[in-house]
């Protein structure tokens, strides 16, 4: 599985509005600094302000620091805020979820990503490619061998499936 390759757009999406300390947040997002990004994040959320877009931004930080289970956490109180719901904040939930081994909540997630109409064809190919181990990891061999078929004919000139299709082929 491949991280999700979608900070810079999450970052400019959770742009959009924002003011004050969100803001400042964002920009630590921006340049990496995602110690400093949550500890801005996680002041917002004491405050109780601009909690849809403190969460969501907690989220990114804690995906960023491989911290899954907390961006679990804060992008479900994101939604509970009535965050905008999108393509990309299901993409790295469904990561989260992966990376959590909670594969039945990672398989549904990544299709309401697919379903969404604000899904780009580079979010839409990694959410297909995530798949492929998400059914691997629930063991159910056919499922992953058809996203495999799938994908590569979808993106045929995607080297990363070469490992996983060596893998299918012995199952």
């Amino acid at each position: 599985m491949k991280k999700l390759g979608l900070g810079i757009l999450a970052i400019t999406l959770l742009l959009c509005g924002c003011t004050g300390t969100i803001k400042d947040g964002v920009k630590l997002l921006e340049e990496k600094q995602y110690e400093d990004a949550k500890t801005i994040f996680t002041k917002d959320i004491e405050k109780k302000k601009n909690l849809d877009e403190a969460y969501h931004g907690l989220g990114i930080a804690c995906f960023e620091l491989e911290e899954y289970k907390e961006a679990l956490e804060a992008f479900e109180l994101a939604i509970e805020h009535d965050t905008e719901e999108s393509a990309v904040l299901y993409g790295f939930m469904g990561a989260c979820y992966l990376e959590t081994e909670q594969y039945e909540k990672a398989l549904d997630i990544y299709e309401k990503a697919l379903a969404m109409e604000d899904i780009t064809e580079e979010l839409e190919q990694e959410v297909q490619f995530n798949l492929i181990a998400v059914y691997e990891y629930m063991g159910n061999w056919d499922a992953a061998k058809k996203q495999m078929d799938k994908y590569t004919k979808a993106y045929p000139d995607d080297t990363r499936v070469e490992k996983e299709t060596d893998f299918l082929e012995t199952r």
